[in-house]
This record gives C-alpha cells, sequence and structure tokens, in this order.
C-alpha cells in the first residue's frame, strides 16, 4: 500500500514538477509545445512574490512525488476570484489510486478556504479518462465557452503590426 501526503510544494521539487509537466505534455502529444524550463517554474513560482502559481504535491515519501496540482487565481468580473487549476498530474504507476483524486480535494478545498466559488481548468476532448474522472466528482462540462488562443508566430506579428505605421504601444 503506498501512502502519500499533500502538502504545499518546495523550490526543491522544482526538477519533479518540471518533469510531471513534460510527462503530460507528451501524454497530451504535444511534446514540442513545453517549454519552460526549471529556472522559468523556480522565478515564477518560488522566486517572486506573489507568484505566478501555486504547486500542491502528492509526496510519497521514500516513492517521491506521485502527482501535482499547479493552480492560480483568476479573476471573473462576474464571480470575483476564482482558483484555475492549470495541470493535475499524477505518475503513471500511481494513477487510480486515489491521488489524483486527493491532490484534487485539495485544490477544492484551497478555493473554498480563500472564499472563492468557483475553480475551473480545461480538457482536452479526446481525453475521456480526464472526463469520467471530472464527471464523478460532479464537474460541469461547459460546452458553450470556446476558448481562444493567440500565442507564438501569430503573437509575434500582432505586436509587430501595432509598431507599423505608429509609435510603440
Amino acid at each position: 500500500m503506498i501512502h502519500w501526503e499533500v502538502r504545499p510544494a518546495f523550490a526543491e521539487d522544482v526538477p519533479t514538477i518540471h518533469a510531471l509537466i513534460a510527462e503530460l505534455a507528451l501524454y497530451e502529444k504535444e511534446p514540442e509545445a513545453f517549454v519552460l524550463s526549471q529556472e522559468d517554474l523556480l522565478k515564477h513560482g518560488f522566486g517572486q512574490t506573489p507568484p505566478l502559481f501555486e504547486v500542491l504535491v502528492a509526496d510519497g515519501g521514500a516513492d517521491g512525488l506521485l502527482g501535482m496540482a499547479m493552480v492560480y487565481t483568476k479573476y471573473s468580473s462576474w464571480r470575483g476570484p476564482c482558483l484555475f487549476l492549470e495541470d493535475l498530474v499524477v505518475r503513471e504507476p500511481y494513477r487510480r489510486l486515489g491521488v489524483g483524486k486527493a491532490l484534487l480535494t485539495e485544490v477544492l478545498t484551497l478555493a473554498a478556504n480563500r472564499g472563492m466559488d468557483r475553480v475551473e481548468w480545461m480538457v482536452l476532448d479526446w481525453n475521456e479518462p480526464a472526463h469520467a474522472f471530472y464527471r464523478a466528482i460532479g464537474a460541469e462540462l461547459l460546452r458553450e465557452w470556446w476558448p481562444y488562443r493567440v500565442s507564438g508566430s501569430a503573437l509575434a506579428s500582432y505586436r509587430r503590426s501595432l509598431h507599423v505605421g505608429s509609435q510603440t504601444v
């Protein structure tokens, strides 16, 4: 029987957090999209106040970190502050043992303790195991809200277009 405790991450956990994110990127079929370095994670989550994100980890003692949940606060103009769950990942050998549910429970508890009434996240359309996991806890799938993104070369191109014929914006 594996035992773990969920706790806030420490700076020394960053190499494992980085590896877990890489594992998630591979699972989500986008390993090339993961470009963040361990130094970036240290700087943004542990080297500045306030940090840009927080991480809860499932610490398995001698087994190491079994999984993690990365969250940050966002603001809803309708509901006020809420928590956004960026990543919930459990190392493959420890899935279906309750580690993910324990991490998610801590995320929901964190939001409730901070007076937030909403936690949000996104799931890839093909990730049926994740959809089933979230449905089992009563999560609501928001079919009417579609995410949009401008990133990479599209963002750079847009920024360059702002400089054409005008001063820097």
